[in-house]
């Protein structure tokens, strides 16, 4: 058995707890792959489904239970009410940083409140937009996915900027009811429409639905740990050799 120096000792305990570490990251690469996945397969179950129209009974399931209606289709017909807009900082599209707008709809013929996304518009500084684009006035139809609306420990992480507008780092149940009254518990979020020209704001698209990087880096992880390990092949034979 080859009796390794104290500097060989603690190489050797170096490069086995470094490939311990690359083992751990490569199994949780290989677990967000899954989470992906899973992910994936959920938003392909929703939107394959046809459209529901958003009425009474859509949103009493709302109420009931939010997490079985995320990423399905449905379409309302109501009212925006601007004053009651969120803006939502800190959104890229495209590479450029800007803001989202999230308005809430009343239903046609009900006084339910839904949030709608209704997209991004470019901010430099990624809260105070130049531009805010009005929504339409009037009865409107609007046509997208359902999201739940967070519930977050900040209540959605408030800003003043130094001008007084008012942002958030993201939509919050608690924070929305406080500004509109008894809003549903999910938002629709507008998708873009291919056949339509491209206008301020713009509309968000689904989540992409590929796998990621996650493979490619559980494979560099455990690549990693290999070339560890024959490192520490290569100390013992070194230590034994000049133990001879």
């Amino acid at each position: 058995m080859t009796r390794l120096t104290l500097r060989g000792a603690l190489g050797a305990a170096f490069i086995l707890a470094a490939c311990a570490v690359c083992v751990r990251l490569g199994f949780w690469q290989l677990d967000r792959l899954e989470q992906r996945r899973a992910r994936n397969a959920v938003v392909l179950a929703g939107m394959s489904q046809p459209p529901r129209p958003l009425d009474a009974v859509l949103a009493a399931e709302m109420r009931r239970d939010p997490t079985r209606l995320v990423y399905r289709r449905a379409t309302a017909r109501g009212r925006y009410l601007p004053h009651g807009e969120m803006v939502l900082r800190a959104r890229v599209e495209a590479g450029r940083p800007g803001v989202h707008l999230a308005t809430p709809l009343l239903l046609e013929g009900d006084s339910t409140v839904i949030l709608v996304n209704r997209g991004w518009v470019p901010a430099p500084d990624a809260a105070t937009p130049p531009q805010r684009p009005a929504p339409p006035p009037g009865t409107v139809a609007v046509s997208g996915i359902l999201q739940a609306v967070p519930v977050t420990d900040d209540r959605g992480s408030r800003s003043v900027s130094p001008r007084g507008d008012t942002t958030y780092r993201r939509m919050d149940l608690a924070t929305a009811r406080g500004r509109i009254g008894p809003v549903l518990p999910m938002y629709l979020q507008v998708l873009p429409d291919s056949g339509a020209a491209r206008t301020l704001p713009v509309a968000v698209p689904p989540p992409p639905l590929d796998e990621g990087s996650h493979l490619g880096y559980a494979i560099q992880w455990f690549s990693f740990a290999l070339i560890g390990l024959v490192g520490l092949f290569i100390l013992l034979r070194s230590q034994r050799n000049e133990r001879r």
